[in-house]
Protein backbone atom coordinates (compact mmCIF):
# COMPACT_ATOMS: atom_id res chain seq x y z
CA UNK A 1 0.00 0.00 0.00
CA UNK A 2 2.80 2.19 0.91
CA UNK A 3 4.81 1.67 -2.29
CA UNK A 4 1.49 2.67 -4.70
CA UNK A 5 0.84 6.10 -2.30
CA UNK A 6 4.60 6.41 -3.27
CA UNK A 7 4.32 5.70 -6.65
CA UNK A 8 1.12 7.79 -7.12
CA UNK A 9 2.64 11.27 -5.25
CA UNK A 10 5.59 10.51 -7.70
CA UNK A 11 3.38 10.54 -10.80
CA UNK A 12 1.36 13.51 -9.05
CA UNK A 13 4.48 16.07 -8.83
CA UNK A 14 5.90 14.66 -12.59
CA UNK A 15 2.17 15.55 -13.88
CA UNK A 16 2.09 19.34 -11.88
CA UNK A 17 6.15 19.83 -13.03
CA UNK A 18 5.25 19.38 -16.71
CA UNK A 19 1.69 21.34 -16.49
CA UNK A 20 1.78 23.74 -14.02
CA UNK A 21 2.97 26.75 -16.13
CA UNK A 22 0.76 25.70 -19.47
CA UNK A 23 -1.62 29.06 -18.51
CA UNK A 24 2.05 31.01 -18.37
CA UNK A 25 2.17 34.16 -20.35
CA UNK A 26 5.41 35.17 -21.25
CA UNK A 27 6.47 38.66 -21.46
CA UNK A 28 7.03 38.55 -25.55
CA UNK A 29 3.86 38.37 -26.04
CA UNK A 30 1.65 41.07 -23.94
CA UNK A 31 1.64 44.57 -24.12
CA UNK A 32 0.75 46.34 -21.20
CA UNK A 33 -2.08 49.00 -20.86
CA UNK A 34 -0.32 51.74 -18.16
CA UNK A 35 -3.26 54.41 -19.22
CA UNK A 36 -6.42 54.07 -21.08
CA UNK A 37 -8.98 57.18 -22.28
CA UNK A 38 -12.51 57.19 -22.94
CA UNK A 39 -15.06 59.68 -24.98
CA UNK A 40 -18.10 60.25 -26.98
CA UNK A 41 -17.33 60.49 -30.55
CA UNK A 42 -19.86 62.43 -32.89
CA UNK A 43 -21.84 59.20 -33.81
CA UNK A 44 -22.20 58.44 -30.49
CA UNK A 45 -19.70 55.86 -30.72
CA UNK A 46 -17.13 54.96 -28.01
CA UNK A 47 -13.51 56.23 -28.93
CA UNK A 48 -11.30 54.29 -26.16
CA UNK A 49 -7.57 54.84 -26.34
CA UNK A 50 -4.52 52.77 -24.20
CA UNK A 51 -1.21 53.91 -23.48
CA UNK A 52 0.79 50.78 -24.26
CA UNK A 53 4.40 50.26 -22.61
CA UNK A 54 7.40 49.44 -25.06
CA UNK A 55 8.87 47.04 -22.74
CA UNK A 56 12.46 47.10 -24.26
CA UNK A 57 12.33 50.89 -23.43
CA UNK A 58 11.77 50.49 -19.72
CA UNK A 59 15.48 50.13 -18.29
CA UNK A 60 17.33 52.80 -17.47
CA UNK A 61 15.66 56.08 -16.13
CA UNK A 62 13.74 58.79 -17.52
CA UNK A 63 14.14 62.55 -16.81
CA UNK A 64 12.88 66.05 -17.57
CA UNK A 65 12.18 66.01 -20.94
CA UNK A 66 11.39 62.57 -22.04
CA UNK A 67 8.12 61.99 -23.37
CA UNK A 68 5.47 59.09 -23.44
CA UNK A 69 6.62 58.61 -26.96
CA UNK A 70 9.99 57.10 -25.80
CA UNK A 71 8.20 54.91 -23.36
CA UNK A 72 4.79 54.05 -24.67
CA UNK A 73 2.89 53.68 -27.81
CA UNK A 74 -1.26 54.86 -28.22
CA UNK A 75 -3.19 53.33 -30.09
CA UNK A 76 -7.08 54.31 -30.75
CA UNK A 77 -9.95 53.06 -32.04
CA UNK A 78 -13.91 53.53 -32.15
CA UNK A 79 -16.41 50.98 -31.37
CA UNK A 80 -20.30 50.42 -30.18
CA UNK A 81 -19.14 49.43 -26.83
CA UNK A 82 -15.85 49.71 -24.79
CA UNK A 83 -15.46 45.93 -25.76
CA UNK A 84 -15.88 46.69 -28.99
CA UNK A 85 -13.90 49.35 -29.38
CA UNK A 86 -11.02 47.52 -27.02
CA UNK A 87 -11.38 44.42 -29.61
CA UNK A 88 -10.50 46.44 -32.79
CA UNK A 89 -7.37 47.54 -31.01
CA UNK A 90 -6.25 44.59 -30.42
CA UNK A 91 -6.86 42.87 -33.76
CA UNK A 92 -4.29 46.22 -35.13
CA UNK A 93 -1.62 44.64 -32.62
CA UNK A 94 0.50 41.15 -31.86
CA UNK A 95 0.30 40.74 -28.72
CA UNK A 96 -2.33 40.19 -25.81
CA UNK A 97 -3.43 43.93 -24.65
CA UNK A 98 -3.47 43.19 -20.48
CA UNK A 99 -4.70 46.12 -17.82
CA UNK A 100 -3.79 44.63 -14.75
CA UNK A 101 -0.87 47.15 -14.43
CA UNK A 102 -3.35 49.99 -15.86
CA UNK A 103 -2.87 53.22 -13.96
CA UNK A 104 -5.42 55.57 -15.24
CA UNK A 105 -8.63 55.70 -16.84
CA UNK A 106 -9.11 59.16 -18.25
CA UNK A 107 -12.98 60.12 -19.49
CA UNK A 108 -14.02 63.04 -21.35
CA UNK A 109 -16.44 65.71 -20.87
CA UNK A 110 -19.06 64.88 -23.11
CA UNK A 111 -19.23 61.38 -22.16
CA UNK A 112 -19.32 62.11 -18.80
CA UNK A 113 -22.23 64.50 -18.96
CA UNK A 114 -24.07 61.26 -20.45
CA UNK A 115 -23.31 58.82 -17.62
CA UNK A 116 -20.36 56.60 -17.35
CA UNK A 117 -22.23 53.39 -15.95
CA UNK A 118 -21.49 51.14 -18.92
CA UNK A 119 -17.44 52.46 -18.73
CA UNK A 120 -17.90 50.90 -14.91
CA UNK A 121 -19.43 48.31 -15.71
CA UNK A 122 -16.61 47.20 -18.11
CA UNK A 123 -13.70 48.31 -15.89
CA UNK A 124 -15.86 46.72 -12.78
CA UNK A 125 -16.58 42.96 -14.72
CA UNK A 126 -13.45 42.72 -16.92
CA UNK A 127 -11.49 40.36 -14.56
CA UNK A 128 -7.70 41.46 -16.08
CA UNK A 129 -8.90 45.51 -15.00
CA UNK A 130 -7.90 46.55 -11.22
CA UNK A 131 -10.79 47.83 -9.26
CA UNK A 132 -7.50 50.39 -7.55
CA UNK A 133 -6.52 51.86 -11.49
CA UNK A 134 -7.35 55.91 -10.89
CA UNK A 135 -10.67 57.57 -12.44
CA UNK A 136 -10.03 60.46 -13.88
CA UNK A 137 -12.21 63.39 -15.72
CA UNK A 138 -11.03 66.43 -18.60
CA UNK A 139 -12.50 69.07 -19.97
CA UNK A 140 -12.53 67.90 -23.93
CA UNK A 141 -11.47 64.79 -25.40
CA UNK A 142 -9.85 62.32 -22.71
CA UNK A 143 -7.56 60.94 -25.76
CA UNK A 144 -5.53 64.00 -25.98
CA UNK A 145 -4.21 63.80 -22.59
CA UNK A 146 -2.10 60.01 -23.39
CA UNK A 147 0.09 61.83 -25.62
CA UNK A 148 1.31 64.66 -23.10
CA UNK A 149 4.68 63.20 -21.95
CA UNK A 150 6.03 63.05 -18.40
CA UNK A 151 8.81 65.00 -16.68
CA UNK A 152 9.84 62.67 -13.87
CA UNK A 153 8.46 59.09 -14.52
CA UNK A 154 8.97 57.04 -17.36
CA UNK A 155 5.30 57.39 -18.15
CA UNK A 156 2.75 60.09 -17.60
CA UNK A 157 0.40 57.64 -16.18
CA UNK A 158 2.89 56.75 -12.92
CA UNK A 159 3.23 60.31 -12.17
CA UNK A 160 -0.43 60.84 -12.16
CA UNK A 161 -0.99 58.14 -10.06
CA UNK A 162 1.56 59.15 -7.63
CA UNK A 163 -0.32 62.41 -7.26
CA UNK A 164 -3.18 60.76 -6.76
CA UNK A 165 -1.63 58.91 -3.65
CA UNK A 166 -0.44 62.05 -1.78
CA UNK A 167 -4.03 63.32 -1.51
CA UNK A 168 -3.34 66.84 -2.35
CA UNK A 169 -6.85 67.02 -4.38
CA UNK A 170 -9.71 64.17 -3.10
CA UNK A 171 -9.38 61.21 -5.99
CA UNK A 172 -11.46 57.97 -6.41
CA UNK A 173 -10.22 54.51 -8.17
CA UNK A 174 -12.88 52.55 -10.26
CA UNK A 175 -14.23 50.13 -7.27
CA UNK A 176 -14.84 54.02 -4.91
CA UNK A 177 -16.58 55.31 -7.56
CA UNK A 178 -18.74 51.67 -7.98
CA UNK A 179 -19.00 51.85 -4.31
CA UNK A 180 -20.41 55.60 -3.98
CA UNK A 181 -22.94 54.59 -6.84
CA UNK A 182 -24.40 51.89 -4.99
CA UNK A 183 -23.79 53.84 -1.62
CA UNK A 184 -27.18 55.47 -0.10
CA UNK A 185 -26.90 58.98 0.53
CA UNK A 186 -23.61 60.18 -1.29
CA UNK A 187 -22.75 60.88 -4.85
CA UNK A 188 -19.28 60.26 -6.70
CA UNK A 189 -16.17 62.53 -7.53
CA UNK A 190 -13.71 61.90 -9.42
CA UNK A 191 -10.35 64.10 -9.68
CA UNK A 192 -10.00 66.32 -12.79
CA UNK A 193 -6.91 66.63 -15.25
CA UNK A 194 -6.32 68.84 -18.00
CA UNK A 195 -2.91 69.68 -20.07
CA UNK A 196 -1.35 72.99 -18.02
CA UNK A 197 1.78 74.58 -19.61
CA UNK A 198 4.92 73.20 -18.42
CA UNK A 199 6.97 76.23 -17.78
CA UNK A 200 10.47 75.98 -18.97
CA UNK A 201 11.09 74.02 -21.67
CA UNK A 202 13.78 71.17 -21.73
CA UNK A 203 17.64 72.65 -21.87
CA UNK A 204 18.78 69.47 -24.06
CA UNK A 205 17.88 69.11 -27.37
CA UNK A 206 14.64 66.71 -28.24
CA UNK A 207 14.70 63.70 -30.73
CA UNK A 208 11.51 65.44 -32.77
CA UNK A 209 9.57 68.54 -32.83
CA UNK A 210 6.59 66.31 -31.62
CA UNK A 211 8.64 65.71 -28.22
CA UNK A 212 9.43 69.45 -28.35
CA UNK A 213 5.65 70.10 -28.45
CA UNK A 214 5.12 67.71 -25.65
CA UNK A 215 7.61 69.29 -23.27
CA UNK A 216 6.17 72.70 -23.34
CA UNK A 217 2.60 71.08 -21.81
CA UNK A 218 2.31 68.45 -18.47
CA UNK A 219 -0.99 67.43 -16.81
CA UNK A 220 -2.32 68.74 -13.81
CA UNK A 221 -4.53 67.74 -10.85
CA UNK A 222 -6.65 70.63 -11.14
CA UNK A 223 -9.88 69.67 -9.08
CA UNK A 224 -12.77 67.54 -8.85
CA UNK A 225 -15.58 66.57 -10.86
CA UNK A 226 -18.55 66.54 -9.82
CA UNK A 227 -21.26 63.71 -10.36
CA UNK A 228 -24.76 63.19 -9.73
CA UNK A 229 -25.21 59.51 -10.32
CA UNK A 230 -22.50 58.48 -12.61
CA UNK A 231 -23.60 61.95 -14.27
CA UNK A 232 -20.94 64.65 -14.35
CA UNK A 233 -22.86 68.19 -13.39
CA UNK A 234 -19.98 70.37 -12.72
CA UNK A 235 -16.38 71.14 -11.71
CA UNK A 236 -14.40 72.32 -8.19
CA UNK A 237 -11.44 74.12 -7.93
CA UNK A 238 -8.43 72.51 -6.22
CA UNK A 239 -9.37 74.49 -2.60
CA UNK A 240 -13.03 73.35 -2.64
CA UNK A 241 -11.75 70.34 -3.90
CA UNK A 242 -8.81 70.04 -0.84
CA UNK A 243 -12.19 71.09 1.67
CA UNK A 244 -13.71 67.83 0.84
CA UNK A 245 -10.36 65.96 1.91
CA UNK A 246 -11.04 67.64 5.22
CA UNK A 247 -14.75 66.79 5.77
CA UNK A 248 -14.18 63.16 4.54
CA UNK A 249 -11.27 62.60 7.44
CA UNK A 250 -8.60 61.98 4.50
CA UNK A 251 -5.95 65.03 4.62
CA UNK A 252 -2.73 63.91 4.06
CA UNK A 253 -1.04 67.18 3.24
CA UNK A 254 -2.62 70.77 3.35
CA UNK A 255 -1.60 74.48 3.55
CA UNK A 256 -3.75 77.09 4.45
CA UNK A 257 -2.69 80.76 4.21
CA UNK A 258 -4.71 84.10 5.49
CA UNK A 259 -4.04 87.73 5.10
CA UNK A 260 -4.44 90.35 7.59
CA UNK A 261 -5.38 93.35 5.15
CA UNK A 262 -3.47 96.44 4.46
CA UNK A 263 -5.91 98.76 6.35
CA UNK A 264 -4.60 97.24 9.54
CA UNK A 265 -1.47 98.37 10.98
CA UNK A 266 -0.53 94.49 11.41
CA UNK A 267 -1.11 93.56 7.49
CA UNK A 268 0.62 90.72 5.61
CA UNK A 269 -0.01 86.68 5.54
CA UNK A 270 0.31 83.69 7.84
CA UNK A 271 0.65 80.28 6.03
CA UNK A 272 0.15 76.76 8.33
CA UNK A 273 1.13 73.42 7.65
CA UNK A 274 -1.62 71.80 8.70
CA UNK A 275 -0.45 68.18 10.47
CA UNK A 276 -3.68 67.10 11.58
CA UNK A 277 -7.36 67.20 10.68
CA UNK A 278 -10.18 65.76 11.95
CA UNK A 279 -14.08 66.16 10.68
CA UNK A 280 -16.70 65.15 12.79
CA UNK A 281 -20.54 65.68 11.19
CA UNK A 282 -23.35 65.28 12.89
CA UNK A 283 -27.13 64.55 12.18
CA UNK A 284 -30.69 65.83 13.46
CA UNK A 285 -34.09 66.28 12.86
CA UNK A 286 -36.24 68.27 13.73
CA UNK A 287 -39.76 68.98 12.70
CA UNK A 288 -39.21 67.62 9.59
CA UNK A 289 -36.10 69.44 9.34
CA UNK A 290 -32.62 67.62 8.54
CA UNK A 291 -30.03 69.23 10.53
CA UNK A 292 -26.08 68.69 10.62
CA UNK A 293 -23.76 69.79 12.95
CA UNK A 294 -20.31 70.23 11.56
CA UNK A 295 -16.44 70.14 13.38
CA UNK A 296 -13.90 70.55 12.50
CA UNK A 297 -10.06 70.16 14.69
CA UNK A 298 -7.00 70.62 13.07
CA UNK A 299 -3.42 71.16 14.12
CA UNK A 300 -0.50 72.84 12.48
CA UNK A 301 3.03 74.11 12.52
CA UNK A 302 3.27 78.34 11.51
CA UNK A 303 5.45 78.30 8.69
CA UNK A 304 5.64 81.67 7.55
CA UNK A 305 4.63 85.07 9.54
CA UNK A 306 5.14 88.65 7.27
CA UNK A 307 2.60 90.51 9.54
CA UNK A 308 3.48 92.58 12.60
CA UNK A 309 1.76 89.98 14.98
CA UNK A 310 4.40 88.38 17.01
CA UNK A 311 3.52 85.20 18.20
CA UNK A 312 5.74 84.97 21.16
CA UNK A 313 2.38 86.43 22.87
CA UNK A 314 -0.21 84.16 23.86
CA UNK A 315 -2.78 86.68 23.13
CA UNK A 316 -1.41 87.28 20.07
CA UNK A 317 -1.29 83.23 19.30
CA UNK A 318 -5.06 82.98 20.01
CA UNK A 319 -5.76 85.71 17.54
CA UNK A 320 -3.87 84.01 15.00
CA UNK A 321 -5.57 80.64 15.85
CA UNK A 322 -9.30 82.65 15.44
CA UNK A 323 -7.70 83.39 11.86
CA UNK A 324 -7.06 80.24 10.44
CA UNK A 325 -10.77 79.13 12.61
CA UNK A 326 -12.13 81.63 10.33
CA UNK A 327 -10.76 80.76 7.08
CA UNK A 328 -11.23 77.04 7.72
CA UNK A 329 -15.15 77.77 8.51
CA UNK A 330 -15.45 80.29 5.36
CA UNK A 331 -14.20 77.39 3.30
CA UNK A 332 -16.39 74.80 4.50
CA UNK A 333 -19.36 76.98 4.15
CA UNK A 334 -18.78 77.77 0.72
CA UNK A 335 -17.86 74.25 -0.48
CA UNK A 336 -21.25 72.69 0.85
CA UNK A 337 -23.28 75.69 -0.81
CA UNK A 338 -22.06 74.84 -3.91
CA UNK A 339 -22.33 71.24 -3.32
CA UNK A 340 -26.60 71.96 -2.14
CA UNK A 341 -27.39 75.10 -4.45
CA UNK A 342 -25.23 75.05 -7.63
CA UNK A 343 -24.91 71.21 -8.18
CA UNK A 344 -27.66 69.88 -5.70
CA UNK A 345 -25.60 66.96 -5.47
CA UNK A 346 -24.40 65.08 -1.88
CA UNK A 347 -20.54 64.57 -2.26
CA UNK A 348 -19.86 65.15 1.17
CA UNK A 349 -22.10 62.15 2.63
CA UNK A 350 -24.55 64.07 4.61
CA UNK A 351 -27.05 61.67 3.32
CA UNK A 352 -25.01 58.91 4.35
CA UNK A 353 -24.96 60.27 7.92
CA UNK A 354 -28.49 59.97 8.39
CA UNK A 355 -28.38 56.75 6.90
CA UNK A 356 -26.27 55.26 9.77
CA UNK A 357 -27.29 57.77 12.92
CA UNK A 358 -31.09 57.76 12.08
CA UNK A 359 -32.04 54.79 9.81
CA UNK A 360 -35.68 54.32 10.72
CA UNK A 361 -36.23 57.80 9.73
CA UNK A 362 -34.11 57.95 6.49
CA UNK A 363 -35.84 54.50 5.68
CA UNK A 364 -39.55 56.37 6.07
CA UNK A 365 -38.87 59.61 4.82
CA UNK A 366 -35.95 60.26 3.18
CA UNK A 367 -34.08 57.31 1.09
CA UNK A 368 -35.99 57.84 -1.77
CA UNK A 369 -36.16 61.75 -2.10
CA UNK A 370 -32.76 62.51 -0.75
CA UNK A 371 -32.39 64.43 -3.92
CA UNK A 372 -34.55 66.81 -3.51
CA UNK A 373 -34.44 67.27 0.47
CA UNK A 374 -30.38 67.94 0.02
CA UNK A 375 -30.76 71.76 -1.05
CA UNK A 376 -32.59 72.27 2.08
CA UNK A 377 -30.45 71.14 4.89
CA UNK A 378 -29.45 73.16 7.33
CA UNK A 379 -25.04 72.94 7.96
CA UNK A 380 -23.76 74.34 11.47
CA UNK A 381 -19.88 75.03 10.88
CA UNK A 382 -17.62 75.23 14.16
CA UNK A 383 -13.76 75.00 14.07
CA UNK A 384 -10.83 75.03 16.64
CA UNK A 385 -7.55 75.24 15.09
CA UNK A 386 -4.21 74.90 17.30
CA UNK A 387 -1.00 75.86 16.35
CA UNK A 388 1.89 73.60 17.46
CA UNK A 389 4.95 75.31 16.47
CA UNK A 390 6.01 78.29 15.13
CA UNK A 391 9.33 77.77 13.71
CA UNK A 392 12.55 78.98 15.13
CA UNK A 393 11.64 82.34 15.41
CA UNK A 394 8.92 84.07 16.58
CA UNK A 395 8.81 87.87 14.85
CA UNK A 396 8.71 88.51 11.44
CA UNK A 397 12.22 89.02 10.03
CA UNK A 398 10.51 91.44 7.37
CA UNK A 399 9.47 93.62 10.17
CA UNK A 400 12.65 93.50 12.70
CA UNK A 401 14.83 94.34 9.19
CA UNK A 402 12.54 97.53 8.54
CA UNK A 403 12.69 98.63 12.27
CA UNK A 404 16.37 98.71 12.08
CA UNK A 405 16.83 100.27 8.73
CA UNK A 406 14.81 103.45 10.33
Amino acid sequence: MRKQLTIFLSLSVFMYMITGCWSRIELNDIAIVTAASLDLVDDQKIQLGVQVMKTKMTKGTAGKGDSSEDTTLIFSEQGDSVMDAYRKIQKKIPRNLIFSHNRIVIIGEKLARSGITPIIEFFSRYRDVRGNSYLLTTKGKAYDLLNVGPNFEKFSAEEIREEQKARVIDSATIRDFAFRLLELGIEPITSQLQIIPAGEKATEPSSSEKKNKNNELALALVGVAVYRKDRLVGWMNAQEAETLLWLRNKMKDSVITVMIPEENKLFGKLSVQLMKSKATIKSKIENDQVQFQVHLEMTGDLFENTTKLSTNSSNNLHTVQRLFEDEVEKRVRLTIQKSKKKFKTDIIGFGSKVHRQNNKVWNEKYADRWDEEFSNIKVNVTTKFTIIGTGRINDSLIWEEKEMKK
